[in-house]
């Protein structure tokens, strides 16, 4: 028995003795003498040998599931089979169906060892190394890869390493032919200098997985078509205002039009003589 349920056991034999001895029994007194709740004298005071004695021995309550309980026991196993942290560690890891963070299953490999195991060594991801491919892997990322797929001026530089694999890639993976298609066919649609073209590509796209972009499009039709058949760019309009709007917020914070002009008159009002802050509420 703890330190907690020694003491909680001493303060129900005090109850039940002080309650025995009151002439006008009431729980509010009680209450009042112990610093507890009513509700509790009540329950302490009903409670049977039976149900104080039982206090001895924990109960045996249900484990509520996590999506963490599937590996439990499988990390004590391979901890009684001998199997070092780091074994357990990355085999867990490599598995498709764990899912949750590495932190997480780190900190069940140490207190599974911790509660269970008194010799074992305690488990630090601190001075273990990552995961490592073999020298003779390639690693392609995807990020990368869309970069590759995506990039469309001949005068950028491409990833060599995927360039000598994209045949293989695009082999294996249709969908990224699919995606450098769809796209290279929507920048020499923006690029042409014909709007109809713009309708040909959202009827063609428009009932795909391209609905949601090709409907954004369709809000704000005119001004895509204004951008491929004009030959002003707004570039330079679209900086002004990027631009506006940083010094906006580092100087005067997120502000509607209204706070704005309240935060920018209140700058030069302070050296009136009539100022009243009264007047910006």
């Amino acid at each position: 028995m703890g330190r907690k349920e020694k003491k909680k056991r001493q303060l129900i034999f005090q109850v039940r003795e002080y309650w025995e001895n009151l002439e006008k029994k009431t729980l509010k007194k009680a209450a009042d003498a112990f610093k507890i709740s009513a509700a509790t004298v009540k329950r302490y005071v009903h409670m049977s040998d039976a149900e104080i004695e039982g206090m001895d021995t924990p109960s045996d309550y249900p484990k509520r599931y996590s999506p963490m309980s599937d590996w439990l026991n499988i990390i004590y196993k391979m901890m009684c089979d001998g199997l070092s942290n780091e074994t357990i560690y990355f085999y867990i890891l490599q598995q498709d169906g764990f899912q949750l963070k590495k932190g997480t299953l780190a900190q069940y490999i140490y207190y599974i060892g911790k509660n269970n195991f008194p010799d074992r060594r305690l488990f630090n991801t601190k001075y273990i190394a990552d995961l490592v491919y073999p020298p003779d892997v390639t690693v392609i990322y995807r990020s990368a890869l869309l970069k590759y797929v995506l990039t469309c001026n001949p005068k950028t530089k491409k990833d060599k390493e995927i360039e000598k694999n994209i045949d293989i890639i695009k082999e294996k993976y249709p969908t990224v032919c699919r995606v450098e298609n769809i796209f290279k066919e929507f920048h020499s649609v923006v690029m042409g200098g014909s709007a109809d073209k713009l309708d040909e590509f959202l009827e063609k796209y428009e009932d795909g997985e391209l609905e949601s972009f090709c409907n954004g499009i369709k809000k704000d039709i005119l001004s895509v078509k204004n951008a491929i058949t004009r030959p002003e760019s707004s570039g330079l309009v679209e900086g002004g205002n990027n631009k506006f709007k940083l010094i906006k917020r580092i100087v005067y914070g997120r502000s509607g039009l209204v706070n704005l002009e309240k935060k920018c008159r209140l700058a030069f009002m302070s050296t009136c003589k009539t100022f009243s802050l009264g007047s910006l509420v």
